[in-house]
């Protein structure tokens, strides 16, 4: 399972995976899904093992996350959870 991270603008995603970069964190910036919205083009994908560590680092450098979201299911038919704490 891999998570995304949304953000209201793209100054937010790309400050974000300049943030996890520097603390060894892998993330792909990858398009925003249409079916989440349109208030951001790019996102951020981090894996299962780098979520927490990689949320907590972009809360206290109080970036403003807009949502986060699981990727479940494959390639040909993904589908976009709301993460429940």
């Amino acid at each position: 399972m891999e998570y995304l991270f949304t953000f209201q603008n793209t100054h937010y995603a790309v400050h974000s995976e300049k943030i996890l970069l520097n603390k060894k964190i892998p993330v792909s910036v990858m398009a925003l899904p249409t079916s989440l919205g349109d208030f951001c083009g790019i996102c951020l994908r981090v894996a299962r093992e780098d979520f927490e560590q990689g949320r907590v680092h972009l809360t206290n450098a109080k970036i403003p996350i807009e949502g986060i979201f699981t990727i479940e299911g494959n390639n040909n038919e993904r589908k976009y959870v709301p993460w429940k704490p």
